[in-house]
């Protein structure tokens, strides 16, 4: 079960995260904040349409998990703010059950923290973070 928290405290961690997230080097763990970033605040929208204050609240929360197009979708967002749906990390030599490792959107925050990286000829770390900036600069305009 999650742990509740009011929209405050996520707004409280939507700035954090994202402020942390801005740096010049840009690394998996600047990315992965970014990432919780731009889920907390989408969360924080969520909670700001349906006038409510605690997560806990907000079913669509513990039904979307990490999955920033789920968040997006429930929030009737621009199509093109989505993350790619199909993604792919190199694969595992010499396993053969790992040979392809796909994931979705709602495992990039997984693929990030433990150092992995996209490994698509059109989607790359940079393109996935690129479209999380998008997100941000939405989340800003509901947020205003």
């Amino acid at each position: 079960m999650a742990i509740p928290f009011t929209d405050q405290e996520m707004k409280k961690a939507w700035s954090s995260n994202l402020s942390a997230s801005y740096n010049n080097k840009r690394t998996n763990a600047h990315r992965l904040l970014m990432f919780y970033a731009v889920e907390c605040g989408l969360k924080v929208v969520l909670m700001k349409r349906q006038d409510i204050n605690r997560s806990d609240l907000c079913v669509e929360i513990a039904e979307c998990e990490h999955d920033v197009n789920k968040l997006l979708d429930c929030l009737g967002a621009r199509k093109d703010l989505r993350l790619p749906e199909q993604l792919k990390m190199k694969p595992i030599k010499g396993k053969k059950s790992y040979d392809e490792r796909k994931f979705t959107p709602g495992d990039i925050n997984q693929m990030w923290r433990y150092g992995g990286s996209c490994w698509l000829a059109d989607v790359t770390d940079q393109d996935i973070e690129n479209k999380l900036l998008e997100i941000v600069e939405w989340i800003r305009g509901e947020l205003e």
